[in-house]
């Protein structure tokens, strides 16, 4: 076999690798979302966002085993609370609103069906799509940088936001109903 083709046959296994890679991230990461999503529906103030942070630390966990990348608690811990707090308003003040509104008669009913679970779930997608972004082109835990990475992490979770909201209110967000936009760029 010469030089040449031994090459082809190396970068066709590479792209394939990756492709492969991207698909299990990609899986992990829609199935973390979705269950951030009802994890979002549960009706005790402050249990939704454990159970949120729980989700999204296991969702991490696995995209280190995919890309290889060895796993620290502490500084994902850091990292997502970075993150996140670039889309919370005012400091927190209001998700703990948030989270007191869902006890009003009604109102709180419907809110918390819609508005919480597509806040995590949004929060899961961005955070996945920016580790998965950051481990798949060689980067670690220890070299992520959440400051550089707010702005990412940003239109990453608008793009999450419709997504989870489209979702939560059970309308399917196909290749064929988006034109293939949401599927290649998920």
């Amino acid at each position: 076999m010469s030089e040449e083709e031994n090459t082809e046959q190396t970068e066709e296994v590479t792209v394939t690798g990756s492709d492969e890679l991207h698909d299990q991230a990609r899986n992990s990461i829609h199935r973390h979302s979705a269950y951030a999503a009802v994890g979002g529906l549960v009706p005790i103030p402050f249990l939704e966002m454990a159970a949120s942070s729980t989700i999204q630390l296991r969702m991490i966990s696995q995209l280190c085993d995919i890309y290889g990348v060895p796993f620290s608690e502490n500084a994902i811990k850091n990292s997502i609370a970075t993150l996140v707090a670039t889309v919370l308003p005012v400091s927190g003040v209001g998700l703990v609103t948030a989270s007191l509104i869902r006890r009003v008669p009604v109102v709180g009913t419907i809110f918390g069906f819609v508005a919480m679970p597509t806040f995590a779930a949004a929060c899961t997608y961005a955070l996945g799509r920016v580790f998965a972004w950051h481990f798949s082109r060689g980067g670690t835990v220890e070299d992520f940088d959440a400051e550089e990475m707010k702005d990412r992490f940003q239109d990453e979770f608008a793009d999450g936001k419709r997504k989870a909201s489209e979702f939560v209110k059970g309308e399917k967000t196909t290749s064929k109903a988006t034109g293939g936009a949401a599927a290649a760029k998920a």
